[in-house]
């Protein structure tokens, strides 16, 4: 009897060491086929702001690698801590999320992204102006600029729009058939209308922060949008003009129109009506 008692005892030992062996077994399998299938990425245990040194917060711990599905990883994805050394963030990076090499930057960065040769310039504009709050983020626009009745207007700034015999046209008409040899020795002369141009044809926002919206009505509140061009130095110095002596419009292009459109100015009523079809 105790030889069977034995017996049954080993029978029941080696069945749990067999099943505990399937189930290392399996688990071993199943540990294989996810880590063949993932990825080590580095992540942060807390979210980051934007301009943030990362060596104080890598001597703090504050990474961590985990395994992501390959079918999940993010282009150019941080995989190893090395790449995070001297780094500061160019945008913001959430607690567990992919770091993407496209957030960082090394040193002093440019966080906005402005293009070589150009300067980022700061504006403010209002309600319709700035197409209702609309404009987003990388978006590009056309700017306008309407000087009211009274401004002063150059020869140096007709030359951009118009061509030198249009030009003497053009003071010829709006001086109301003054006499051609003073019209001729004419530098500027005050508009006796509105007149609206196109300053910059096309530029990208590189940020912009547009009125809140009502939590309780879903519309956007009253207020201006504050946005930062990527400007060419010259078409800068024309906004800021443009800035302190008219009044400014953003118009947003679309998709297949990123590069804008060639618009006629129009002083008062359009150029070809004020100067016949050679203005066109």
């Amino acid at each position: 009897m105790r030889s069977r008692g034995l017996v049954v005892a080993i029978a029941v030992v080696l069945a749990v060491l067999a099943a505990v062996g399937v189930i290392v077994y399996t688990n071993n399998v199943e540990k294989t086929v996810i880590e063949e299938n993932t990825t080590a990425v580095v992540v942060s245990e807390q979210d980051i702001g934007t301009g943030t040194e990362l060596d104080p917060l890598l001597s703090s711990g504050a990474f961590k690698v985990v395994n992501v599905p390959d079918e999940t990883l993010v282009r150019d994805a941080v995989t190893s801590e090395d790449q995070l050394i001297g780094a500061i963030t160019s945008a913001p990076i959430l607690a567990n999320e992919q770091i993407p090499l496209s957030r960082l930057g090394e040193g002093p960065t440019d966080l906005l992204g402005v293009s070589t040769g150009h300067v980022g310039l700061g504006l403010e504009v209002g309600g319709p102006q700035a197409v209702n709050g609309a404009i987003q983020q990388g978006s590009q626009v056309v700017v306008y600029a309407t000087f009211s009745q009274g401004t002063v207007i150059t020869r140096e700034s007709l030359a951009k729009l118009l061509s030198p015999q249009q030009i003497e046209e053009f003071f010829e008409a709006v001086q109301g058939g003054a006499d051609p040899a003073t019209v001729a020795d004419s530098l500027v002369l005050v508009s006796n209308f509105d007149f609206t141009v196109t300053l910059v044809k096309s530029v990208k926002v590189l940020s912009i922060q547009n009125p809140t919206i009502d939590e309780t009505t879903g519309r956007k509140s009253g207020g201006a949008s504050t946005l930062v061009l990527d400007l060419e130095p010259t078409d800068a110095l024309s906004v800021i003009f443009a800035n302190e002596q008219a009044k400014l419009w953003l118009g947003l292009l679309p998709e297949k129109n990123q590069d804008g459109y060639d618009a006629e100015a129009v002083f008062g009523i359009p150029v070809t009506k004020l100067l016949g079809d050679e203005a066109s």
